[in-house]
């Protein structure tokens, strides 16, 4: 098992920054997430970073909502094409996509029909998608809502492979563990982050120690079972506490001391 940050997680860095902190924390590698920078998309640019601190990229998240990127391709089909073309430039073996929004109604086709064909004839990258949060919406405080289509422990079998997330699962009231035995022969990769309620809320994205999940028996168990996939730690900058870079280098080191304790390695630091 591999450990990797993902750039989402510091966000309102620039990316040579987020790769210098994950190698000085000692992580496996780097998942990048495709947003509007362009820093995000440029593979050469990507590649002297990977040379520049000795990280290879281990997967790329395509982008959330594709029409709102300037030069990118505007439907779900094309942009999960375009990624992973991004992904064989910089090496990554992994793509991560979302489920279809609520209207999306051609990428619930594509997702159903056409998507095992188009991954036969592109192998490289594997194609892993992603469970989705149930989320709260300012002008629907009542309880939470289900935003995504064929976001159901059912459907998510369906698909050849699945990057099991672990706060989305807290905020259905699913156990990742629990799910990951009934669904591992699915996951090729993992997005790892803790949740915490706050009243009748799910917080999202918090840190690996930091929660109601126990993330810990999740990774022994994932050692144990020998997953040679890779886990990405994917959390909020607020919960890096990312306006102090000080603070976020101090929980980024602890998120990986974290990781390699319950895989059964201990840290070096």
């Amino acid at each position: 098992m591999r450990f990797a940050l993902s750039t989402g997680s510091l966000y309102t860095y620039g990316l040579d920054r987020v790769f210098a902190l994950a190698a000085e924390a000692g992580f496996d590698g780097i998942e990048v997430l495709v947003d509007p920078r362009f820093d995000t998309r440029q593979p050469i640019y990507l590649q002297r970073l990977m040379e520049r601190y000795s990280l290879p990229i281990l997967s790329v998240h395509a982008p959330f909502r594709p029409k709102r990127l300037a030069a990118w391709p505007r439907s779900q089909a094309e942009s999960i094409a375009a990624t992973a073309e991004l992904a064989r430039a910089v090496g990554a073996g992994i793509i991560i996509v979302h489920l279809p929004h609520l209207g999306e109604r051609d990428y619930v086709r594509w997702l159903r029909n056409d998507m095992r064909t188009w991954q036969q004839a592109h192998p490289n990258p594997v194609i892993a998608v992603e469970n989705m949060p149930l989320k709260w919406i300012r002008w629907w405080p009542f309880a939470p809502l289900e935003l995504w289509q064929m976001n159901r422990l059912e459907e998510w079998g369906t698909f050849p492979h699945l990057n099991l997330d672990t706060t989305h699962l807290a905020t259905k009231g699913l156990d990742p563990l629990i799910v990951y035995q009934r669904l591992r022969e699915r996951v090729v990769h993992v997005h790892l982050s803790n949740a915490r309620r706050e009243g009748r809320r799910v917080r999202e994205h918090l840190r690996l120690e930091d929660g109601f999940l126990s993330l810990d028996a999740f990774l022994s168990r994932l050692a144990q079972d020998g997953y040679d996939g890779i886990a990405t730690v994917e959390l909020h900058p607020e919960a890096l506490d990312a306006e102090d870079e000080e603070k976020a280098r101090f929980h980024l080191k602890q998120q990986m001391a974290f990781c390699r304790q319950h895989r059964g390695v201990m840290s070096n630091e």
